[in-house]
C-alpha cells in the first residue's frame, strides 16, 4: 500500500490550480481527473473531520489524558528518530517509505474520540513537516489520506467494542475471535482507505500497476508491524499512568532506529553496486559496466542477424584543453560531452567512458548508414557545444566552447562478432580521424584490414 506518511503518489494538491501545475511539473503528469479527485477527496474528508468533531461533543478526563501521553510519545519518538529519519527522506524523495508515526495515529484511532483523532494527527504532521522535504500542496494531500485513515480506523473501532477493550474494558475469553476479527477490520480500514485515496488518484494519472498501489512486501509487512505496535501503544496507555506506554515507546524507537540503519545499508549497497559499474564524473557506464552489456546486445544481433555498430570517439587536443580551463573546468568540459553523447543516442543504445577523454559507443540494430548520420550528429553536437565555467574568485560564470571531436566506426558481423574485434578496428578508424585533421568521423572499409592493431600507433601527444 502507500506509505503511511508519503504515498507514491506525484499527484500534487495545493491551494490554486497554477499552484498545482507548478509543483513537480504536474501538467505533464496529472489530468483533469486526477484533479478533481484530489479535489473532492480533500472536501470529503475535510466535512468529515469537521462533522465529527462537532457530533462529538465535549471530552471526558480520560479521553484527555491519553491524548496527552499518546501525544507526548508520537513527540519524543518523532525527536528520537529525527536525524536519521531526516537522512532516510531526502534518500527517498519519491516518498517510498513507511513513517512509524503511524503507531501514534492508530493508538489515537483506537482509543480517542474524533476531535483528539484530527487534532493528534494535525499535530504529528506538522512536526513532520520541517524534514518532510515534499512541497506542500503534496503534504496536504498526504495528511488528508492519513486523516481518512484514523478516522476510518477510529469509526471501526467504536462501531464494535474495540475501542472499549483498548481503553481498559474487560475481554470476555469468550469473545476472543470477535475480538480478534474487530481489530482485525479496524487495522483493514486503516489501510482500505488510505489505498483508495492514493491508488485512485496514481491511477488516474496513469500509473495502474498493483505494486504501485498496494506495496511490496517488505512495506507492507513494516506496516502492519506498524500497525500491532499501535494496538499496543492504545492498550499500554491506559495502564499504569502510562508507564507501560514509556517502555513501549523505547520499543517504537529502537525499531525505527534498526529500519533506518537496515535502509541505510541497503543504499549504500546500491550505490556502491551502481559505482561499480558506473563513472563518477560523467555518471556514464564504465568498462566493468559497459563491457557484459555491449557483449550481451552483440549476441543478441547476432541472433537476429542484425548489424551492430561499434564507436570509438576521442575528445580532441584535450591537453590544451587542460592547459586552458585546468582540472576542474576540464571535468566539466567531459560532463557536457557524456550529456551530448547520451542524448544524441536512442535509448537502448550503450555509452561508455572508455577512458580519459575517450568514450565507446554501442548501437544495436544499426547499419552503416545510420552509424555514420549517428556519429555526425554527435561530431556536430560537440562542434556546438559550450561549457558554464565558475571562477574560483568572484564566481563569476563564462561560457566556453571552441570543442571538436573525432570518431571512429567498425560494425558487426563485417569486421567482427566480438566486442574487443570490433573496438580495435573503431579505434584504427579513429586514428585515421586524428591523423586526417581531426573533427571527423572515418569508418572502417568494408573490406576488413589484415588484422587489428594491438598497440595505439598515435602518440600520446596526439590528443
Amino acid at each position: 500500500m502507500p506509505s503511511l506518511t508519503s504515498p507514491r503518489d506525484s499527484c500534487l494538491i495545493g491551494i490554486s490550480l497554477p499552484q498545482r501545475l507548478r509543483a513537480l511539473d504536474l501538467l505533464a503528469h496529472t489530468t483533469t481527473w486526477g484533479f478533481l479527485w484530489i479535489v473532492v477527496t480533500e472536501i470529503t474528508i475535510f466535512g468529515w473531520a469537521v462533522t465529527g468533531t462537532v457530533t462529538a461533543g465535549p471530552a471526558d478526563a480520560l479521553s484527555l489524558r491519553l491524548f496527552a501521553l499518546i501525544a507526548v510519545g508520537a513527540i519524543l519518538h518523532m525527536e528520537a528518530t529525527k536525524p536519521a529519519e531526516e537522512r532516510r527522506r531526502a534518500a527517498h524523495l519519491s516518498g517510498e517509505h513507511i513513517d512509524h508515526t503511524g503507531v501514534w495515529t492508530t493508538a489515537g484511532a483506537f482509543v480517542l474520540p474524533v476531535p483528539l483523532v484530527v487534532a493528534l494527527v494535525l499535530i504529528i504532521r506538522l512536526r513532520r513537516y520541517f524534514i518532510a522535504r515534499k512541497p506542500p500542496g503534496r503534504y496536504v494531500f498526504t495528511t488528508f489520506a492519513i486523516m481518512s485513515s484514523a478516522l476510518a480506523a477510529q469509526a471501526l473501532a467504536v462501531a464494535t467494542p474495540v475501542h472499549e477493550w483498548a481503553r481498559g474494558a474487560p475481554v470476555d475469553p469468550r469473545k476472543m475471535l470477535g475480538a480478534t476479527i474487530a481489530v482485525a477490520a479496524a487495522f483493514a480500514a486503516y489501510y482500505a482507505a488510505q489505498t483508495i485515496v492514493i491508488g485512485v488518484a496514481r491511477g488516474l494519472r496513469g500509473d495502474r500497476s498493483w505494486l504501485a498501489i498496494m506495496g511490496n512486501r517488505k512495506e507492507n509487512a513494516d506496516l502492519a508491524i506498524t500497525l500491532c505496535l499501535g494496538l499496543i501503544a492504545a492498550w499500554s496507555s491506559g495502564v499504569a499512568y502510562g508507564l507501560v506506554l514509556a517502555a513501549l515507546l523505547a520499543v517504537v524507537v529502537g525499531y525505527t532506529r534498526h529500519t533506518q540503519r537496515i535502509e541505510q545499508l541497503e543504499l549504500e549497497r546500491d550505490r556502491l553496486e551502481v559505482d561499480a559499474l558506473h563513472d563518477p564524473l560523467t555518471g556514464l557506464a564504465n568498462q566493468r559496466g559497459f563491457n557484459p552489456a555491449a557483449a550481451l546486445a552483440l549476441v543478441a544481433d547476432q541472433a537476429r542477424q542484425r548489424p551492430t555498430a561499434v564507436m570509438m570517439f576521442d575528445l580532441d587536443r584535450f591537453k590544451q584543453v587542460n592547459s586552458r580551463l585546468g582540472h576542474l573546468g576540464a571535468n566539466e568540459v567531459l560532463k557536457a560531452l557524456a550529456l551530448v553523447l547520451r542524448a544524441s543516442v536512442r535509448r537502448d543504445d550503450l555509452v561508455c567512458r572508455w577512458g580519459g577523454e575517450e568514450f565507446s559507443v554501442l548501437l544495436p540494430g544499426t547499419s552503416r548508414a545510420d552509424a555514420w548520420a549517428i556519429a555526425e550528429r554527435i561530431r556536430a553536437a560537440v562542434a556546438d557545444m559550450t561549457v558554464e565555467l565558475t571562477k574560483a574568485a568572484g564566481g563569476r560564470t563564462e561560457l566556453v566552447g571552441d570543442f571538436t571531436i573525432s570518431g571512429g566506426i567498425a560494425l558487426s558481423p563485417e569486421h567482427g562478432t566480438d566486442l574487443a574485434t570490433l573496438q580495435e578496428f573503431a579505434d584504427q578508424a579513429l586514428a585515421e580521424a586524428k591523423d586526417g585533421g581531426r573533427n571527423q568521423i572515418r569508418v572502417t572499409p568494408a573490406i576488413p584490414l589484415p588484422g587489428p592493431r594491438h598497440a595505439r600507433e598515435r602518440t600520446v601527444d596526439a590528443g
